[in-house]
């Protein structure tokens, strides 16, 4: 293909081809007019309006190398090196989670039930500090706070967090083996951990698995809510009286994870279906 020079049409057909064989075709086409378009500033319909236009060498080029990558099952964001969250780009790499559209739904829910919020948030095991920099920057008088353990994690998260100029304080923590209180007193909490467990890799995409963080995504199938039962440890001494407790859960297991949060502690414990109907959410708040 390298060197024949070709129109945006004749690149979109061949692209959109080439990852049928491994996307299904409607989603191959979609990652191909993704591609084009990151490199060319056409969008889907200029593609579709303007085909005979022919992309510059370099253009072409740097289309090229990305489906070359995407072909051999690469996350489009590791090639782009960033995903759009919550109207902000997230700067994202190898060994840190790809923001998820159901984290952006939870992260939302958030924002739109706290308008003028100027309390604490505290955002447990934060990854590339997504869900904390969309509520600092929808929340500007709050104090947001973002943990996590991986070291690659809280890299890629402050490179975020300065180039968004969210107000988020970063901190080193495991939540299962370190002090709770090393979490600040907070009236929300919130947590999108790792809950996959190992059984369910089998239905997973290639380009999860062989290019996404293990320790980010998987829980071993015997113990698949080990970091709930460490944040409802968290939450049950940081979390401040009516405080809300929101988590992003495994569907499988939602019903189990709600049970963990006691109703000596808890007035009102929500599990809530995400937009396509899985129970994917969970809302906690606190006795005051």
């Amino acid at each position: 293909m390298a060197g024949k020079v070709r129109t945006i049409s004749e690149i979109r057909l061949q692209t959109t081809e080439r990852l049928k064989a491994g996307w299904p075709a409607e989603e191959a086409a979609a990652l191909a007019s993704a591609i084009i378009s990151e490199y060319t500033g056409m969008g889907r319909a200029a593609q579709m309006a303007f085909g005979d236009r022919v992309p510059d060498a370099g253009a072409a080029a740097r289309i090229e190398n990305a489906v070359t990558r995407a072909a051999a099952g690469e996350p489009l964001q590791y090639i782009l090196g960033y995903a759009d969250f919550c109207g902000h780009r997230i700067e994202v790499a190898p060994g840190v989670l790809i923001p998820r559209p159901e984290t952006e739904e939870m992260t939302m829910m958030i924002i739109s039930e706290n308008r003028g919020f100027t309390g604490t948030v505290t955002d447990l095991c934060t990854g590339s500090g997504c869900i904390a920099i969309a509520i600092g920057l929808a929340f500007p008088d709050a104090s947001v706070t973002a943990t996590d353990l991986s070291g690659k994690a809280l890299e890629i998260a402050r490179r975020n967090i300065s180039r968004t100029g969210a107000a988020v304080t970063l901190i080193r923590a495991d939540i299962i083996n370190d002090d709770p209180s090393l979490v600040p007193l907070s009236n929300i909490i919130v947590s999108n951990p790792p809950y996959v467990t190992m059984q369910e890799k089998v239905s997973m995409h290639v380009n999860v698995l062989d290019h996404e963080p293990h320790e980010a995504l998987f829980v071993s199938d015997d113990n698949p809510l080990l970091f709930y039962r460490a944040i409802a440890a968290v939450a049950e001494s940081r979390l401040m009286p009516e405080g809300t407790l929101w988590l992003e859960v495994n569907e499988n297991y939602s019903q189990e994870t709600a049970a963990l949060l006691s109703s000596s502690l808890y007035s009102e414990v929500q599990v809530i279906r995400d937009i396509r109907g899985k129970e994917r959410f969970i809302k906690a708040e606190k006795h005051g």
